[in-house]
């Protein structure tokens, strides 16, 4: 592909300071990711159906706002959209000790704190990942994704541990307060960049139309068309999985909290590797050959019926060490080829397409798999039901990466990140 040439001033230190923010944004994201769902089940009760609507309404914001924000943030400084939006999360969440200080936190909280919690990372995430090609040169983009993607990977290893170590030890209300910390981290680390982005050109195409260039991009790009095809089948399989996996460490496992953590780390240990080696596969195998590897995921999952004649806890640990892999060298590939083949002025609106299309099937996924596990553990048992459920979210999430498999793209090649 053509490089593009940019006027930007890039400041020494502020891809350090973007890359300890969205490291922050990420603990923040895994800490009350695990700890809403987990009151939810432990103090509040919460029924597969409900657990499953708490797992959709933070994902519902994409769909309903995604394109929104694209459009809206293709001519306003981002850096100060990522400020704000970090900190009405901590906000939010710190809403919810409040009120069960004061005896009124309940189920409906929850629902409207993740929602609008929900809203505001839309806005930062679009905004994070439209700002980074202002950061970096086209040919180290692969290498300031894969960066990222093991921040995000560390996150998960030892986000769901620390909040199930900080709900045990702390109990709920100021455990859940403390995993809301980050997000003001992540507020302050993006105070400190300097780096100017691209002058953005006056708004003068009307809002709708600015949102329907994006839209048409994405539909007219034979490998974007392709890629997030493929990425919504995933997300639809892992908003299944995501939805049930709790339930089944906590009412058929029986684990406490901390144990539960540890459970839904584990799955990390093969996403750090996974974001290792992504660079290195991708300069060595191609994008194509890469998004193909990354199928290896469904055969992990198809093992989980094992759980049901073996020892459960380590045959479900085992599965998510082999099957964590996969996800962020699909995103690392992904993101990447996007943000290379996007021209400047359309980074906000075409990200905002891709992940507003992948993000809208995480809330049916979500959905789908609360009810089913409900549905099928009242006829055939938890242990049996969830499996399925399970088993089922597993295969389509890593067997979508058979979708995505274009003629090989011409992006610059990938350098270490600075």
């Amino acid at each position: 592909m053509r490089g593009r040439t940019i006027t930007r001033t890039r400041s020494d230190g502020d891809l350090a300071w973007y890359w300890s923010s969205q490291s922050a944004s990420f603990v923040g994201d895994r800490l009350t990711g695990f700890a809403v769902p987990s009151i939810a089940i432990l103090t509040l009760d919460a029924s597969s159906a409900e657990v499953g609507v708490l797992s959709a309404l933070g994902w519902f914001a994409y769909p309903a706002f995604g394109l929104v924000a694209g459009a809206a943030l293709s001519h306003v400084p981002r850096r100060r959209v990522m400020i704000a939006g970090e900190t009405v999360r901590f906000a939010v969440f710190a809403t919810i000790p409040l009120a069960a200080i004061l005896g009124g936190a309940g189920m409906g909280q929850l629902f409207v704190v993740v929602a609008i919690a929900g809203v505001a990372m839309v806005f930062v995430d679009v905004a994070s990942q439209s700002y980074l090609p202002a950061l970096v040169s086209p040919g180290q983009l692969v290498g300031a994704n894969a960066k990222l993607q093991s921040s995000d990977s560390a996150s998960k290893l030892v986000g769901p541990a620390l909040a199930g170590l900080l709900l045990r030890t702390t109990g709920s209300t100021i455990g859940l307060f403390l995993s809301a910390l980050p997000f003001l981290a992540s507020a302050y680390g993006r105070t400190r960049i300097r780096t100017i982005e691209p002058p953005a050109e006056p708004a003068q195409a009307p809002f709708l139309q600015r949102i329907r260039t994006g839209f048409d991009f994405v539909r007219r790009h034979p490998v974007l068309r392709r890629q997030v095809g493929a990425a919504a089948v995933r997300s639809f399989g892992t908003g299944m999985v995501d939805a049930v996996l709790l339930l089944f460490a906590y009412r058929v496992l029986g684990l406490s909290s901390l144990a539960g953590g540890l459970l839904i780390a584990a799955g990390s240990v093969g996403g750090l590797l996974g974001a290792f080696v992504a660079n290195r596969l991708a300069s060595k195998l191609g994008t194509r050959r890469v998004l193909l590897l990354t199928s290896v995921e469904a055969l992990c999952w198809l093992a989980i019926p094992l759980c049901l004649v073996t020892t459960p806890a380590v045959t479900l640990v085992l599965i998510r060490v082999l099957a964590g892999g996969w996800l962020p060298v699909w995103n690392v590939v992904t993101t990447s080829v996007r943000q290379q083949v996007t021209p400047a002025a359309l980074q906000s609106t075409v990200h905002a397409t891709a992940r507003t299309l992948t993000s809208s099937t995480v809330p049916l996924g979500a959905l789908t798999g609360g009810f089913a596990g409900g549905v099928l553990s009242t006829h055939l048992g938890a242990a049996t039901g969830l499996v399925l459920v399970l088993a089922t979210g597993g295969v389509i999430a890593g067997s979508s990466a058979l979708l995505a498999t274009p003629r090989e793209v011409r992006c610059a090649p990938p350098r270490p990140a600075p």
